[in-house]
Order: structure tokens, then sequence, then C-alpha cells
């Protein structure tokens, strides 16, 4: 049974896209590949985004539309570009849409659904946009990976869920008190396999790898990106998401398929090899198992195929920023001649699932892995089970947090699991009250600056006792009230808010 916590969970507008493995064609329903689930756009309100539609049946875009948590933002569609762009070097998938908007100055700080109306039809792509005061130097995100979502099946195959949900949904709650300015996570994100029936160490049971057989792909995907049965899936997460592919994210096809699994990313996740800006951040997503290892990834100087070429032309045409970042899968699988080349200053990998980092290269280069948050049947859960890692980037200095565990134990029953960050309210947040108090707890070893505190008040104006209130968002009868507050290490801190 899901336990119950006093915390704010986005409202959100859900839309199922369920395609067919096997219907790898361009002619499915219209939709928005970027920003998508594999890749979300951050903007600077007053500023705009360029959208990648496929409008199959060319029709007239009819209006741009955000859609919050409390607000709902109409975008000037600047220009549509109709041809063909390709989005992927190695599948040659393309969009037949180029959709350029602006962002209005008086758009709340939110992440966003984005809704694209066309033809009478209406496509929705969830949790995907992220509106920002300002992109400011000084910034964080959250490294995570190997979550393997959907290896453990609870239920029946067609009613059932991923067990990993349990984890995740819990760390996805510490995560959005850290506040983080966006999240990657660098591979296996869901499973190419899916257990059934397995024992207390997340093993036995039996094994479910063939298309046709459920949970289907779609259903994998669903689960991860937005949750199931009650549980949060990552569009849980109040921050934009970038998402690497890693070796166990294909379902029913032959492994050595590089074509279908790359495909099928595109399809079910949009953007495979990019590269995205924050401030002076530069970050390199690269795919190093789904493309083959001749053309898009070589065995050899991996940055010399398809994908480097890719990332090499989105620096060209972005500049080289004050930091650059790279994302992969594959620790032990590194280019360092290409590292080298950009002056990578953080290489993130995933792989092994025990926390390690160390410097290579004559940059040097900090090739680095946090652990695994939520994959059942690690073989050693202490050590592997559990884990994040925090970073901070100031212009084109950096630092990063050790690996740290989101619960005291990730092991016992879900309903027992005792966080590690927790954020509680006296009364409920839900625009009742003109008086409230919230207390967050931190017991992680580190400092924790700018978490974030949502109020949901009756209408009103409002003061309070600790932190800075970053935001007002009014929003019918309620006011949304926005405060950042710095938690000690091991500190316990109590705001209150209350109607003047």
């Amino acid at each position: 049974m899901k336990k119950e916590r006093t915390r704010l969970r986005p409202i959100v507008f859900p839309v199922l896209v369920f395609i067919g493995i096997c219907i790898l064609s361009q002619a499915y329903a219209g939709n928005i590949i970027y920003p998508w689930r594999a890749a979300s756009a951050i903007v600077k309100k007053g500023f705009g985004f360029k959208i990648l539609f496929n409008n199959i049946n060319s029709a007239v875009i009819d209006s741009v539309i955000l859609e919050g948590p409390f607000n709902r933002v109409i975008l000037r569609i600047d220009l549509v570009d109709t041809g063909r762009f390709e989005y992927d070097t190695y599948t040659h998938n393309a969009t037949n849409n180029k959709i350029w908007v602006n962002v209005p100055e008086s758009s709340p700080e939110e992440m966003y659904d984005l809704v694209v109306k066309s033809g009478g039809e209406t496509h929705v792509s969830l949790q995907s946009v992220k509106v920002v005061h300002e992109l400011n130097a000084r910034h964080k995100f959250i490294h995570i990976t190997d979550l393997h979502i959907s290896r453990q099946w609870v239920g029946h195959a067609e009613k059932g869920y991923a067990k990993e949900l349990e984890l995740l949904d819990n760390f996805i709650e510490v995560a959005n008190i850290i506040n983080p300015d966006f999240v990657i996570i660098t591979g296996d994100n869901i499973h190419d396999y899916t257990r059934f029936n397995a024992d207390s160490t997340g093993w036995g049971g039996y094994l479910v790898r063939d298309a046709d057989q459920l949970p289907l792909v779609e259903e994998k995907w669903k689960n991860f990106y937005e949750g199931a049965k009650g549980f949060s899936g990552i569009h849980g997460l109040n921050a934009p998401t970038f998402t690497v592919s890693g070796n166990h994210d294909f379902y029913g096809m032959a492994e050595d398929n590089h074509q279908a699994k790359a495909a099928q990313w595109n399809y079910l996740c949009g953007k495979r090899v990019y590269g995205f800006s924050y401030a002076g951040t530069r970050v390199l997503v690269a795919d190093d198992y789904l493309g083959d290892p001749l053309m898009d990834i070589p065995d050899r100087s991996p940055m010399s195929g398809l994908q480097g070429k890719v990332l090499d032309s989105y620096l060209e045409e972005n500049g080289k920023g004050q930091i650059r970042i790279m994302a992969q899968h594959r620790y032990n699988r590194i280019d360092t001649a290409f590292c080298d080349k950009h002056q990578i200053a953080i290489l993130l990998n995933g792989h092994s699932h025990k926390p390690f980092y160390e410097y290579i290269g004559a940059t040097p280069t900090v090739s680095i892995r946090p652990g695994t948050v939520s994959k059942s049947g690690c073989n050693d859960p202490e050590s592997e089970l559990g884990y994040f890692r925090v970073f901070h980037i100031d212009g084109d200095s950096f630092g990063f947090s050790p690996a740290l565990r989101f619960c005291k134990d990730p092991s016992v029953p879900y309903q027992d699991l005792e966080l590690n960050l927790t954020l509680e309210y006296e009364n409920p947040n839900d625009g009742t009250s003109a008086y409230n108090k919230a207390t967050i707890n931190n017991k992680f070893p580190i400092d924790l600056p700018d978490c974030k505190i949502q109020f949901i008040m009756k209408k009103g104006n409002y003061d309070v006792s600790g932190g800075i209130i970053s935001q007002v968002i009014e929003a019918g009868k309620f006011s949304i009230v926005d405060v950042q507050m710095d938690v000690g290490s091991e500190k316990r801190e109590i705001i209150e808010i209350t109607r003047m």
C-alpha cells in the first residue's frame, strides 16, 4: 500500500502515445519530437525556442500553449519552417515542421506541458518545457543512472507496474526539495527483459523479452516517464530532464539490430544524440550502445563516427561556453582524444552500479558515476542502491557531492523507507489556509543551497520567516508562493508563511 506523505504533486495533463514496435515508419499520428521525452527545453522568459513537429497532414498550426500546474501560457508563433529536418543522422528519422515560438515575459517559472494544436488535433509533450526567470552562471544539476525501470514487474502483465518505481517515486520527492536546474540520466532507463514473480532479492521468477509479450515496450517507457499505480515516473520531477540511452534501452528485437534499436528510441523518446545549454554550460549527450559500432559510434575512437560530428556541430553553432559536460552510458569506453579536443570538464557515466570517479586525459576530465537509484536485483545493495550526485557549476568551475543515498536503507519494504531529506507541512498545502509552516529536515552530510518550498495559499499577500520568496503565482482563488531556503548539512529548518 502506498504510504502517505504531505507533499505537493504537480497537476498533469496525460496523453498516451502507443506505437507498435514493428511500425517504425514516419506515418504515425503527427507528434512533437522535440522537446519531448529524451530532451526537455529550458527557456528564459521573453525568449524563444524551436519545436520539431511531425505534421503528417501538413495542417495549419493553430496554436502553441504551455500548460502548467497553475497557469496557462499562450506562445507567440514567430515562424513555421516546412521541409525535411533530420534529427538523427544514423536512422535518418526526420520531421517536416520547425515551429519557432516565443515565451511571454509574464510567464511564471514552472515546468510545463507543451501543447500543439493543429488540424483539429491536439498533441501534448508532457513536462517538457522549463521556463526560467534567468539562466544563472551559478546552477546545479543532479546525475542519476541505471534506473532499470521494468526489470521487475509487480502484478499481472496487463495491470501491473515496474517495481523500481517504488524507489524512484521516493527519490523524486527528495530531488524536488533539492531543486536542481536540470537532471541528467545516463542510461539503462528501462530493461530489455521483464522479470515476473521475482524472489525477495529481485531474482528468480520467469523472464519475458519477446515483442508480442506483455508488458510492451510502450508500457515500459510509460512507466519510466509517467509512472504507474500512483507512483511518480521521471515526469514527477519539477526540473527538465535529459535522458541518455544505455545497453538495456531497447525491447523486442535482436541486440545486434542497431538500426531497429536506434529507431525504436527515436519513436518512443525522440532525440538520441544532442547537445543543450544552460547559461555558459554546454552538455553533450552521446549514445554508446544503440547505434552501430562502425558508422555511428566506432569501437575505436568512438567520437570519430556520426555522433562525434553531431556533437562537434553543436559546439560550433552554440559556442564552447564556459564549461563542457559529456554524458554517456559506458564508463569503460571513453574517447579521451575527443574529451581533450573539447576540454570536457565532466564525463558522466553509468553502466557500473557502484559510485566512482577518477581523472582522465590531459584536460583533465573527471569521469564519474553515482551508483543506481532504483535497480531491482542489485548484487550488493549496500554499496550500489539508492545513490545520486549533485553537481554545482559556477561559471567555468564546478564541484560535486559524494554519492548520496536518498534514503536510509533502500532494501526495506516500500512502506518502511526513511528518506534523508523531507519536507513536511503543518496544515494541508491545498489553498485552504492563510497560514502554514513547513519543516525541512536534511540528514545528508552536505549543505543544500536553494531548496524549494511551494506553498499553495488562500488568495492574498504573504510574508515568510526564513527563506526568500522567489515567485508568487496568482491562480484563481489561490496564491502560489515559491520560497527558496538554504539548508545546512544535517540541519532542520522551519519556514512560516503568514497572510499580511
